[in-house]
């Protein structure tokens, strides 16, 4: 069977041997296709997994969707949004968060992210402001948990600061 034709994908595209990826796969008996190269048969489920990725539609866009959508959309604040599966991505190098855009101090960043991402329930056993001495520090990094913290409810989470039991304000 050397001088049988290579197995068509799609109209134009044949099918490379997935395992030495470099021979063409050719008919081989009635449902299988075997490699040219390094001489491997394969059929069945394999192949025809084989065969729906190759007849996949080409990516057109700059920005493809893994749903085969051509084109995803920058939305406003960065990130790509899909119109046919609704997904988002953050585009690869990605300016870092607004807050960090703000040339604050260390400890400020330290506190919004200890406010925006960690349970804590007071200031008085709080080891992220314990590792700050200086007054314009300790200063600096309440005001960035504070900070975080408000970004927190904004976004709609809940509040670690209340406790079950402690009365509301």
């Amino acid at each position: 069977m050397p001088g049988r034709t290579p197995e068509p994908a799609a109209p134009g595209h044949f099918l490379l041997c997935p395992l030495c990826e470099g021979g063409l796969l050719k008919p081989f008996g009635g449902r299988s296709v075997r490699c040219e190269a390094c001489g491997q048969v394969l059929g069945g489920p394999p192949l025809e997994t084989l065969r729906g990725i190759a007849e996949l539609p080409e990516a057109v866009g700059r920005h493809p969707c893994e749903c085969g959508h051509p084109e995803m959309r920058l939305l406003p604040g960065g990130p790509y949004r899909c119109p046919a599966c609704g997904d988002e991505v953050s585009p690869a190098g990605e300016p870092p968060p607004f807050w960090m855009l703000q040339d604050q101090s260390e400890a400020y960043r330290c506190g919004w992210l200890d406010g925006r991402y960690l349970q804590g329930s007071s200031f008085t056993t709080n080891g992220g402001l314990a590792r700050w001495t200086s007054p314009e520090d300790r200063l600096d990094y309440y005001r960035g948990h504070r900070d975080g913290r408000n970004a927190r409810l904004a976004a709609g989470e809940e509040d670690y600061g209340l406790r079950p039991d402690a009365p509301a304000a």
